[in-house]
Parts: C-alpha cells; sequence; structure tokens
C-alpha cells in the first residue's frame, strides 16, 4: 500500500469517526425525543455574546500570527505582520474547510516556500508554530488538572473519567517534552542520522534537524512563544464561556432554550482537557470526538442537559468557523492583496 493510499485511508476512517459520532449523537437525542428542542435555543439566544466572541477570537488568531511570526523570525524568514496574518488565516480557513489529506498547514507552508525560496524553513516554522501551540495548551490543561482534578476525582458522575483524563493529559504533555528533548539532543539525533545516512530518509533526518536546531538557539522565541500560546489558550476557554452566556443570559429561565448557571471554573477545568483530546488524530478536525467529551463532562453539572452540552460545543465550534472564513476570502483574493511582503531593512550608512 503506498503512501496516497494509506493518507486517504487515513481521512477516510477520521471522516467515518467524525460523521458516526455525530450521526449517534443526534439519533440520541431523536430517540430520547430532544431534537426538537435545538431551534428553542437559537430563536432565544442572546447574539451579542456571540459578536463579542467572535471578534475576541479574531484577536486571538491575530496573536497566533504574531507567535509564527516569531517562529519565522528565527528561520531568517522576515515578513510584515500583515503578511505573516494572511498566511495564518489561509491556513486556518483550510485546516477547517479542506477534508483532504493536505491540510491548511501544508498549503500554508507551500505557499510561503514558494514565495521565500525556503523550503525546509517555511514547513518547519508551521511544524513549530503547531508544537509551541500545543505546548501551551498543555500548560493550561496541566494547570486545569491541577487546580480541578481534585474536583474531578471527588464528584461520583466524573469520577470514571477522571484517571484516563489524568493519563491523556500527562501523555500528550511528556511526549512533547519528550520530542524536544531528543531534537534538541546532538548524540540521539547523530545517532538516528547513522541509522539513515544512506538515501533519502538520512537526508531527511538531516535537513529536519539542521532547520530544528536552529531554534536550539533561540530559548527565549520558543519561552516567549510558548507564554504566548499559554495566554491564548486561557483567552480560548472564555470565548467558550461566552458561547455558553449566549444561552444563559437568552430566554427566560426554566424554558425552552435556556441554559442554566455553570460556574466560569468548569470551563477551564473541562476545555483544556476536551481540546487535548480532540488533537490526537481520530477524527476530522475534532468533530464529533468535541461533541461526546463536552456532553460526556458537561452533562455531570447540575441542571445542564446533553442537549444543553451540544448547543454550547457547537456554537463554539461555528463561532470558529464563521472567523475562519476570512481566510477563505484572503485566499481567494491573496494576489489582489499581494499576500507575500518582505520586510524592507534600513540600509545602515
Amino acid at each position: 500500500m503506498n503512501d496516497a493510499i494509506k493518507k486517504k485511508l487515513f481521512l477516510f476512517i477520521r471522516l467515518v469517526v467524525s460523521f458516526g459520532l455525530i450521526g449517534y449523537i443526534f439519533y440520541s437525542l431523536y430517540a430520547a425525543g430532544k431534537l426538537s428542542e435545538l431551534p428553542d435555543y437559537f430563536a432565544s439566544a442572546n447574539y451579542w455574546w456571540l459578536l463579542a466572541a467572535a471578534f475576541l477570537l479574531l484577536g486571538l488568531l491575530a496573536a497566533g500570527s504574531l507567535r509564527w511570526g516569531m517562529i519565522l523570525g528565527a528561520q531568517g524568514i522576515h515578513l510584515s505582520r500583515i503578511s505573516v496574518f494572511m498566511y495564518y488565516m489561509i491556513g486556518m480557513f483550510l485546516n477547517n474547510f479542506l477534508p483532504s489529506t493536505v491540510g491548511g498547514d501544508f498549503v500554508k507552508a507551500y505557499y510561503l516556500s514558494k514565495a521565500t525560496g525556503k523550503t525546509a524553513g517555511s514547513f518547519i516554522s508551521v511544524l513549530v508554530d503547531r508544537l509551541m501551540g500545543m505546548g501551551g495548551l498543555c500548560v493550561v490543561a496541566v494547570a486545569a488538572c491541577l487546580l480541578g482534578g481534585v474536583n474531578l476525582w471527588q464528584n461520583p458522575d466524573t469520577h470514571s473519567y477522571a484517571l484516563p483524563i489524568f493519563l491523556i493529559v500527562g501523555g500528550v504533555t511528556c511526549g512533547l517534552g519528550l520530542f524536544f528533548l531528543v531534537v534538541f539532543n546532538d548524540r540521539v539525533m547523530n545517532l538516528f542520522l547513522k541509522l539513515a545516512r544512506r538515501g533519502k530518509i538520512g537526508e531527511k533526518i538531516k535537513e529536519f534537524h539542521q532547520s530544528m536546531y536552529i531554534y536550539k538557539g533561540h530559548g527565549k522565541v520558543l519561552l516567549l512563544t510558548l507564554l504566548i500560546s499559554t495566554l491564548i489558550w486561557v483567552v480560548i476557554v472564555l470565548v467558550s464561556w461566552m458561547a455558553y452566556m449566549a444561552f444563559h443570559t437568552g430566554g427566560e429561565p426554566g424554558l425552552p432554550g435556556h441554559i442554566a448557571a455553570i460556574p466560569i471554573r468548569y470551563f477551564y477545568i473541562f476545555l483544556p482537557v476536551i481540546s487535548v483530546i480532540m488533537s490526537l488524530p481520530i477524527s476530522f478536525a475534532g468533530l464529533g470526538i468535541r461533541e461526546g467529551v463536552f456532553i460526556k463532562l458537561f452533562d455531570t453539572l447540575p441542571g445542564i442537559s446533553d442537549v444543553d452540552a451540544l448547543i454550547i460545543s457547537l456554537t463554539f465550534y461555528f463561532v470558529f468557523l464563521f472567523v475562519s472564513l476570512i481566510g477563505g476570502v484572503i485566499y481567494i483574493f491573496k494576489d489582489k492583496l499581494r499576500v507575500h511582503r518582505d520586510i524592507i531593512f534600513p540600509v545602515e550608512k
């Protein structure tokens, strides 16, 4: 089986998992006679909360592009902030709307490499940007487990989920840390190079190591981008809470479409964990996995039903999709917008 077939098969499995889970969730609601309740939520929602969430999310994407710009700078790729933002938004749009084996990150790196001529640096910068984003998520998730872990463990409704949550968060965090330790360790990488010194594999490993090794001398950049990533994830949780508030402040308490009070601390306990589980490559864009875990966790809170949890999850996701449409507009008009703009440094006299 060649690589192309493997990628298509992997994508097919992820799509089956996502739409299978979504189908199962909606079928369960239909069987329980709850599906008819969904329109009530949107009929009474306070859309000002969703508009505010969308603007805040756009600001987060701008912060994400700032992080990527710093990572590019360490590779010697200097672009204007507007160019980095436009490349970043294109990648975000394609990640959410392109059901292919390529993905938005690859397309973003491809266009950047064509414009700069730095293929390895462009692709490695995208990888490091992803890794630092994951690093920020792990920081928030570990903090959530430390601060709210006792709550999860002692609550009879969430006790059975507590240990798997701790293992997943701990495993992903340790795996990410181990990756950087290996990449920045000369002896380990030299061993890999000796084992694969012949042929294209050895050349690819060598090129990858050289591009990644640049960041060993940019510890300040890595720490700063990790800090930015952590702050981004702190605010992403706030965005999910704002999506909930649209249905908590809309409508009358006790009537269909109104979601009961949920203390914000539960969003900081649950959402980082949900996001770590979503990061596992077993579904398409986390669809289905996110909704399933949302329901399992939020349904344990007093007064919160499975429909409430599903509405919060889907609304949060749709706000994200809506904002990422900006990347689609940029992609369509990328030539007119002059996406690629180098920074012109002043000439020293």
